[in-house]
């Protein structure tokens, strides 16, 4: 997690996975609603993906289970993002989207997933800005809709720079003037 406090990072590490166990784990039968103490190779189960990264990086000798590609990182999101990103209902797949996939692929390598997120954030992003520019209108709040919280986050900080480029461009900050010590230096020259 990059910082412990992030509730962003909370939230996206929240998103459950499915996990295929691949040998016996002790003290983890809870998770199975078990009485047993080891956790039974073979179990599959949907955990939080916090919780799994912690089984794998605290493994000393090898991966205890296999962790499946969630359903919106699969065949057909892919290809959709493929096809034309920013038409994509992010939000409905997983509302930390690519906050999420960040965190997933630092645990799972898989390039091809790395390479659709990549080239679909860059084109969601400018189009993003092409809609904090345009002042919103009934196209940008469909646009909005389909977006994930980072792409928000981006947004909003786009907004907030295009209405401080707008104000300084109306000349709503007044005058530019001499520094007073400028003002100070030439009185005494």
């Amino acid at each position: 997690m990059e910082d412990y406090y992030d509730i962003d990072s909370i939230l996206a590490e929240d998103q459950n996975v499915k996990c295929v166990f691949q040998k016996n784990i002790p003290g983890l039968a809870w998770l199975e609603g078990g009485h047993d103490d080891a956790l039974k190779a073979g179990s599959r189960l949907d955990i939080p993906f916090w919780l799994a990264r912690e089984l794998v990086e605290h493994m000393e000798d090898t991966v205890p289970m296999d962790i499946e590609t969630p359903e919106f990182f699969g065949p057909k999101v892919r290809n959709a993002l493929r096809a034309d990103a920013t038409t994509v209902d992010l939000t409905k797949q997983c509302p930390n989207f690519f906050r999420f996939g960040t965190f997933y692929l630092q645990l799972v390598d898989d390039m091809a997933l790395s390479g659709v997120m990549e080239t679909a954030f860059k084109a969601r992003l400018q189009m993003t800005m092409d809609h904090t520019q345009s002042g919103g209108n009934s196209n940008t709040t469909d646009y909005l809709n389909r977006l994930d919280e980072t792409e928000r986050e981006l947004y909003k900080a786009g907004m907030e720079s295009s209405a401080s480029i707008h104000q300084w461009n109306q000349q709503s900050f007044g005058r530019i003037r001499s520094a007073s010590e400028m003002l100070l230096k030439r009185k005494a020259t």
